[in-house]
């Protein structure tokens, strides 16, 4: 209340403007202090909008008419299909029994299950629960003691497996689809799930080796590798043969892969992709999917994704976005591709400290297009370039994922903090010197 009495009305910042930024704060200190659950706060958010910002109902609430929804409908059935039939812990434990003959190559057996999981499970907490669970049976399994090293390396490095690639698939999470929606809007283009591959899917894998790399050389260890292996070996054994339900899963999200991956030949966009395959799950004879399944999944988060989405949609129509490139440009004025990309990659390490990814996304994503546009360069150069700032951190409370694993007990504050500092620092050379000519060539 107190920024809509302070901030100065003009020409360029009229009253509903200032009412949409103190409604819009108002749900950001909610969403960052905790003071009122995140869906609820999404749920009222567009209502606020109507209310006070003197705007439409179908401006509000047009992001519901996007592909977005359908995505996290369709994905978060997939997610629990995998997790039901108990694929996606077969298919963690099978990379890393695949690469687990030294303390080494099961942390590469960790990443390798998270590159295959993150397209088909876009809740980032759904694939935290599956990974964290693994992390935490493997440390037990061998005696290593909460927060010792070896027990930092594993669940940390599982994190960081989680986290980094979810950036190489439009499918990810749910920030990164309503994310590339917003920046859709704002350019007047549609980012099919290949297309977002083809920018994403090197740079993200390369970033996630990069993030691996940083754990084994920081956190060294000299566990048995015949110990480890004996341990993988039992746990892989425990899961039985692999059951028809489970080979009827791996058949439909192959399917689904190859939909998802050819949408340029079929021109069926992901989220129909998604809505059918789920559709495909309930028939006789596939049964992946039931009635007690579906009503098992947890939906609210969609109700935030799209509270957060009606932040862009309302600002764009209000021209607030507008007014926020202007106040930003001095500050760009001049940059070079690199530069704006490593000026975006830090906007999004220092949202962090405030804000959700799904908020910071919602609330930074359009501006930022729109600043891309100003300046005369591709803006997806600094969208992307913000997501992997998003993705840094220092602290586990910057980010529910990182809450989760730390949750556990089992890493050491001090090894975590360290850690992710030289990644702050290696992921914006890395931005700079690969991820952004690689953008810049395949443009």
């Amino acid at each position: 209340m107190a920024l809509y009495f302070l901030l100065p009305r003009s020409e360029s910042l009229t009253t509903p403007m200032v009412a949409f930024l103190a409604v819009t704060l108002w749900a950001l200190c909610a969403w960052a202090l905790d003071t009122m659950n995140e869906t609820a706060v999404g749920i009222v958010l567009p209502v606020l909008y109507v209310l006070f910002c003197g705007i439409s109902q179908k401006v509000v609430y047009a992001p519901w008419l996007s592909e977005v929804p359908i995505i996290v409908i369709g994905g978060f059935t997939l997610g629990k299909i995998m997790q039901e039939t108990g694929l996606s812990r077969r298919i963690a434990l099978g990379c890393v029994k695949a690469t687990g003959g030294s303390f080494a190559g099961a942390l590469v057996g960790m990443t390798i299950g998270a590159v295959i999981v993150a397209p088909l499970v876009p809740s980032i907490m759904g694939k935290a629960a599956i990974f964290c669970a693994i992390a935490v049976s493997l440390c037990d399994s061998l005696d290593f003691k909460p927060k010792s090293r070896e027990a930092t390396a594993i669940l940390l490095a599982t994190c960081l497996a989680v986290a980094s690639t979810k950036l190489a698939y439009l499918t990810g999470a749910g920030d990164l689809v309503m994310g590339m929606g917003l920046a859709d809007a704002a350019m007047g283009t549609n980012t099919s799930w290949m297309e977002y591959a083809k920018y994403n899917f090197p740079p993200a894998i390369a970033y996630t080796a990069l993030s691996l790399g940083i754990v084994l050389l920081v956190l060294r260890s000299s566990t048995s590798d015949t110990a480890l292996r004996d341990v993988v070996q039992t746990k892989y054994a425990e899961l039985g043969a692999t059951t028809e339900e489970q080979k009827r899963a791996l058949a439909l999200l192959c399917l689904t892969l190859v939909l998802l991956s050819t949408d340029s030949l079929h021109h069926i966009s992901a989220g129909i992709v998604l809505v059918l395959i789920t559709g495909i799950s309930f028939l006789p004879g596939v049964s992946l999917m039931t009635g007690k399944r579906l009503s098992s999944i947890n939906f609210a988060p969609i109700f935030f994704i799209m509270g957060c989405m009606a932040i862009g949609s309302t600002g764009s129509s209000l021209k607030v976005t507008n007014w926020l490139v202007n106040q930003v440009l001095p500050v760009f004025q001049g940059s070079g591709a690199i530069t704006a990309s490593l000026s975006s990659y830090f906007m999004g390490v220092t949202a962090h400290f405030l804000l959700t990814p799904l908020a910071a996304t919602s609330t930074l994503t359009t501006p930022l297009i729109e600043l891309g546009i100003k300046l005369g360069l591709d803006p997806k150069l600094l969208y992307f370039s913000f997501q992997y700032g998003l993705d840094n951190l220092i602290l586990p409370y910057e980010y529910a994922l990182y809450l989760y694993f730390f949750s556990t007990g089992y890493i050491c504050l001090k090894d975590l903090v360290l850690v992710m500092a030289i990644r702050i620092i290696v992921a914006a050379a890395f931005v700079a010197c690969i991820a952004v000519p690689y953008w810049r060539i395949i443009s």
